[in-house]
């Protein structure tokens, strides 16, 4: 894997049901989403835990939202690629293919742009962005009052993101999810930029048997800023 800042554990909700998944004779695996919804942690867990992939050779790129060589990548389990966000990329993802078992993707991209890779065998696409749920289980976890409503407006506006859910927070602390989304509305604006000096943070899982008290995030090339 190529060297990136590294964080503290963090706790892993498999709203996904990746556990489950059979992924022996899966070829592309592709993880959509908004910044912040958990692409990048999903991929990590792919690596570490999952027993299709776990302790088999891999390879991590950052792309840097640019193309890479991907001539030399060859003959591993799993290289993930986080993250295409741009379709130029697409032909270093199909090169992969042919030189790797499977390729897994954290992307921007719209689902069409893949359709084609179906031809290289099992494909499998999900979104990390539509799960409210794993909105509340956060909060909970947290010890953070919230109605239904609330969380479903949150998600509304914002998609069921944890960075800007955890930014919500940290403007207005102390307040339940209805209160703080209430004061964000109405004094804040939520802005994405992209970051000319990103550096990339590996995401690091903790024991999957035993909770973190940390909020999961995920490394992105774009920061979410409130301003007031």
């Amino acid at each position: 894997m190529n060297t990136a800042t590294e964080q503290s554990p963090i706790l892993f909700d498999d709203f996904l049901g990746l556990e489950g998944e059979d992924f022996r004779q899966t070829r592309l695996i592709v993880f959509a989403g908004i910044s912040g919804s958990g692409k990048s942690t999903a991929l990590k867990f792919l690596c570490d835990h999952h027993p299709a992939f776990s302790g088999k050779p891999q390879r991590w790129i950052w792309t840097m939202e640019k193309t890479w060589d991907a001539a030399r990548i060859r003959c591993n389990r799993l290289v993930v690629v986080d993250e295409v966000s741009h379709p130029r990329q697409l032909p270093a993802v199909a090169r992969l293919l042919k030189q790797n078992q499977t390729v897994a993707v954290a992307s921007h991209l719209k689902p069409a742009w893949f359709w084609p890779f179906r031809l290289a065998g099992r494909y499998r696409h999900f979104l990390t962005d539509h799960d409210c749920a794993k909105i509340a289980r956060h909060l909970t976890r947290h010890g953070i009052s919230h109605t239904a409503a609330a969380v479903e407006e949150f998600c509304r506006r914002h998609g069921a993101s944890y960075v800007d859910l955890d930014c919500i927070l940290e403007r207005h602390p102390g307040e339940s999810l209805d209160r703080a989304l209430h004061l964000s509305l109405k004094l804040d604006r939520l802005t994405i930029e992209r970051s000319k000096q990103w550096i990339p943070v590996m995401p690091v899982i903790g024991d999957t048997r035993k909770p973190f008290e940390r909020a999961p995030t995920a490394g992105r090339p774009r920061w979410a800023s409130c301003g007031g």
